[in-house]
């Protein structure tokens, strides 16, 4: 990957900066549009017939205790386990994204301020190992920006970290290790937007999610209304964890909307920066 500050000479002579934001954001939007495409995949995979035989043919065939064709009582539960880890793969894959895009955004903003103040960039530095939640409050921290906003998209990010390690490691089912704090349910949060339609009366009724939304010649007169809500799932020891279409397009939505926002700063940021010292 092109680095994203790359130290120039300028007409003057004096060290110059070229600051490629593009390259920044380049591996977030490919992460984001792969989440979308795999858990896509991985969801629909609970609506098709489940596997007859998961043998994979080979001149020799290694013989581990699966019987072929697999037992049709068994099917649909080798189905179910296979979509759940594969739900938290994806869920994995986007969330270990953002943490590389905010501690990239890090990394940015020190090593502009190294060049500010040294006219030089900075060389090796040591791996950010904190959690993607921590890394999300490390980066409005930096900013002087911490709020209780941040500290909820925090705590949304480290919910979904537990659900996800159930989903990829527990085949779905929830344990004691990922009840946090001591507490006897695991909870699982993330905003979320109903639509919500408004009739003439005054009547409210939420819309269905999964299905497109027709308007009738008797709706004339009432409102649709977009209204910003946070799902939340509590699991007890021993339940499947299990998120609908909507959920996951609600969930990849959140991080997208973290990644612009961690963007529009970079950006801001940038531009005050070259504006101060005209690079």
């Amino acid at each position: 990957m092109s680095p994203i500050l790359t130290q120039t000479t300028r007409p003057d002579g004096k060290p110059g900066l070229h600051v490629d934001l593009a390259t920044f954001e380049a591996p977030m939007k490919e992460a984001l549009r792969r989440a979308t495409v795999f858990l896509g995949y991985a969801f629909h995979t609970s609506e098709v017939t489940p596997l007859r035989s998961v043998r994979l043919n080979g001149p020799i065939i290694l013989e581990v205790g699966v019987p072929n064709p697999l037992p049709p009582a068994d099917r649909k539960r080798y189905q179910t386990e296979f979509t759940q880890w594969a739900i938290g793969q994806g869920l994995l894959e986007i969330d270990q994204s953002y943490h590389r895009y905010v501690v990239s955004a890090l990394d940015t903003l020190t090593d502009l301020e190294s060049f500010l103040r040294d006219q030089s960039l900075m060389g090796h530095r040591k791996p950010n190992l904190a959690n993607t939640w921590a890394v999300h409050e490390q980066f409005y921290a930096k900013l002087g920006q911490q709020s209780t906003k941040h500290e909820d998209e925090s705590g949304y990010l480290r919910s979904l970290g537990h659900a996800r390690n159930c989903l990829a490691h527990d085949s779905g089912t929830v344990t004691k290790i990922r009840m946090a704090d001591g507490k006897s349910t695991m909870a699982v949060r993330w905003p979320g937007r109903d639509l919500i339609n408004v009739d003439q009366s005054g009547n409210r009724s939420v819309l269905p999610l999964n299905r497109t939304y027709r308007v009738r010649k008797d709706d004339v007169g009432s409102q649709l209304v977009i209204q910003d809500v946070v799902r939340e799932h509590n699991y007890s020891e021993g339940d499947r964890v299990s998120f609908s279409e909507t959920d996951l397009s609600e969930i990849i939505f959140f991080y997208q909307i973290l990644a612009m926002k961690i963007g529009a700063e970079m950006h801001r940021i940038a531009r005050e920066k070259m504006a101060e010292t005209r690079f």
